[in-house]
């Protein structure tokens, strides 16, 4: 496909991000906002410049992780030899961990695999200095509710489309749209079929008066489909996997990354000594995480926690129907309990955490998982990670666990966003660019000026509608009157097209396309390419990647 031409004269800064924040004047937060690199280079050096030798505790933690890692790998077919040696750099305390997360989605957009592709740049650039050992690690978060909308919904740009875009979707019943995504069953192998229909139908849409580019999108998608969608569902046994096992399969194999995979829901006791860290000392988080959420709403800013965060411990509790409760710290005289109504069937959970001034959660941690927010803090603290690799949706969150880690006295992982858009015309994208809508300004602006002129056609009717019924009424001739009033009616239809057209427009214009976009138009290994091309030879995490 032919890239954008258009030319970039003031690309985005992540400081642009981050300027709402800035204007608290708070040390704790401008610490967080001036250390996250606008470069590429910047994150790379800075990985590679750490000296690390981690703890005994920490050493111990990451050999516990080895075999969670074999199994998802092993029950994946992406347990290569690549692979094999980044787990045994495990044993070694001078390794560094560079980590990125996400829920596994379906069809993740391209964001979830640029955060892969930075960090294995970085590993690239940076294991040759002092010939240090680096590990790229994806942690799928797979106890979050399936309800959310990208778990369960894909897009691709379609004009052919009421609203500019064709959804790919796993239907959920009200009954379990409540579950944590690892407990939902796999999908059918009708509804995978149909999926594959529905892509194939839009290519063809897509791409009807262009044969040989349909022809090319076709065998990008085939490849795609038959070496990582159906190698990912024969061996997958939940929803949650399948789509685990596609981004594990693309990337370890298409891509031959040595990407270490591991699901958050086999950590629990990897992460019991800093669960039991933070259920100690819940009265600082909470007093951490309530002051700096209100000082944000106090100047406006939403950072998307709940108000009422502070409130909650910082871990889930899992419920026997698959789904899990928000939970309160209680506390009495001597004992502490955690407890939570669950938000599927409405269960009371209770668990007991023996003496509240020396916890004991050894019985009960596999029913545990972790908000959010704690789970940067975890990484670091329990992992001892080099850097966390984020989209522009966690801002808030990390801004938040920076400064509930200084508050705790953690060390809080070194930052890194990736947060450019995409430039490229893809079959998707084509039919939005025609010639018949010339778009010399924006698609807002040109929205604007075209619904002024449908009112000022709107008000010009109406004196034209009464001069019509005084005309048939008078028995005078309609002649020049319906001349007029079907020119009128014309120029609204012509108005109302544009108007529906630039609207389908600026939906594609605006959307972050599900990973079958790229693939259809550049296919698996060319849309790596060009994304550590960017990384190479331009390096700006915030500037537009042009896909030439």
């Amino acid at each position: 496909m032919s890239g954008s031409t258009a030319v970039i004269n003031q690309a985005p800064q992540i400081r642009t991000l981050l300027s709402a924040f800035d204007k608290l004047a708070d040390p704790s937060v401008s610490d967080f906002t001036s250390s996250i690199p606008e470069r590429f280079e910047e994150a790379a050096l800075h990985v590679s410049s750490q000296n690390l030798l981690v703890s005994d505790f920490v050493l111990r933690n990451r050999m516990m992780m080895k075999p969670m890692i074999e199994k998802f790998h092993g029950n994946a077919g992406t347990l290569t030899a690549s692979v094999q040696e980044s787990i045994q750099l495990l044993d070694d305390p001078t390794t560094k961990i560079v980590v990125s997360t996400h829920q596994p989605n379906l069809f993740a957009y391209g964001g979830v695999f640029k955060k892969i592709v930075m960090l294995e740049n970085i590993r690239n650039l940076s294991a040759p200095v002092g010939h240090s050992k680096i590990i790229n690690l994806f942690l799928i978060v797979d106890h979050d509710f399936v309800d959310e909308t990208w778990m369960r919904v894909a897009q691709l740009p379609s004009i052919n489309h009421s609203s500019g875009i064709m959804e790919l979707r796993a239907p959920i019943t009200d009954s379990k749209r409540w579950l944590m995504v690892c407990n939902v069953p796999l999908p059918s192998k009708g509804l995978v079929n149909n999926w594959k229909h529905q892509v194939k139908s839009w290519i063809r849409n897509c791409s009807e008066s262009q044969p040989q580019i349909r022809n090319k999108s076709n065998a990008h998608f085939e490849e795609f489909w038959q070496q990582i969608v159906e190698t990912s569902y024969s061996r997958a046994r939940s929803y949650s996997e399948l789509n685990s096992f596609i981004t594990s399969n693309l990337v370890n194999h298409a891509w031959g990354y040595s990407t270490l995979f591991v699901r958050l829901s086999d950590l629990a006791q990897v992460f019991e000594n800093g669960f039991t860290f933070l259920l100690s000392n819940f009265g600082l988080y909470s007093d951490a995480l309530r002051g700096i959420e209100q000082k944000l709403m106090s100047r406006g800013i939403d950072t998307g926690v709940s108000s009422s965060a502070y409130q909650n411990a910082p871990v889930w509790i899992h419920c026997s129907c698959g789904s899990k409760a928000s939970a309160k710290l209680l506390r009495d005289e001597t004992t502490a309990n955690l407890a939570g109504t669950c938000t599927s069937c409405k269960k009371y959970l209770e668990l007991s955490l023996g003496k509240q001034d020396d916890l004991d959660i050894s019985k009960v941690v596999k029913d545990l998982s972790p908000r959010a927010i704690p789970i940067p803090l975890l990484l670091s603290r329990d992992l001892g990670i080099s850097c966390y690799a984020s989209g522009t949706g966690g801002i808030g969150y990390l801004l938040d666990g920076s400064v509930v880690a200084k508050k705790m006295s953690l060390n809080f992982p070194y930052i890194a966003i990736w947060s450019s858009k995409d430039k490229y015309l893809g079959i998707g994208q084509l039919p939005a660019s025609s010639d018949e809508y010339p778009r010399d300004e924006d698609i807002d602006n040109q929205l604007k000026t075209l619904q002024k002129r449908s009112e000022i056609c709107r008000e010009k009717m109406g004196p034209l509608l009464a001069i019509r019924r005084k005309c048939i009424a008078k028995s005078s001739s309609l002649h020049e009157v319906l001349s007029e009033i079907f020119s009128l009616k014309e120029e609204q239809r012509h108005i109302h097209q544009q108007i529906n057209f630039l609207s389908r427009a600026r939906n594609i214009e605006n959307l972050a396309p599900c990973f079958i976009d790229y693939v259809a138009n550049f296919g698996m290994k060319e849309t790596e390419r060009l994304w550590t091309e960017h990384l190479a030879h331009d390096g700006r995490l915030a500037a537009p990647v042009i896909f030439r």
